[in-house]
């Protein structure tokens, strides 16, 4: 099912709130890639949470702004939208996922290595100044 326009606003507003982005986020740059999108709800409908999922190469999937409202923090919503992120990513055949995380941000950080990525280099994004890691996780070893 889609996202209808006030989830992709909803979307949209909480990216551009609580990441620091140098592109800001849209209705319409939401609603382009909806199918990439996964949402946590609160009780009223509101998009409470949400990670985009896309698929980069044919191995390799990206997992982008795993993000949660700051009233809804601290109450299982990033775990479990990164569990059903690599879930939905295994699905669609992904042998590698791939995430970046502006450094300074540790719980992101400290998440993601949790769930076993790694961090395999920084870099400086120019435009905004930030250095960002790069984290990979190896979702299907060889034998």
């Amino acid at each position: 099912m889609g996202l209808t326009n006030t989830q992709a606003d909803q979307i949209a507003r909480l990216l551009n709130e609580r990441n620091e982005l140098t592109v800001q986020y849209t209705r319409q740059r939401v609603l382009d890639h909806s199918d990439n999108y996964l949402c946590r709800y609160s009780d009223a409908g509101d998009v409470i949470a949400c990670v985009e999922v896309k698929k980069v190469q044919w191995y390799q999937t990206e997992i982008l702004h795993l993000t949660v409202a700051v009233p809804h923090e601290r109450r299982g919503h990033a775990k479990a939208l990164l569990c059903e992120a690599e879930r939905v990513a295994r699905a669609n055949g992904a042998r590698l996922l791939q995430c970046t995380i502006r450094i300074g941000n540790t719980a992101s950080r400290r998440l993601f290595e949790e769930f076993g990525f790694s961090h395999v280099g920084t870099f400086l994004n120019q435009e905004s100044g930030n250095n960002v890691g790069v984290f990979q996780k190896i979702v299907s070893n060889a034998c």
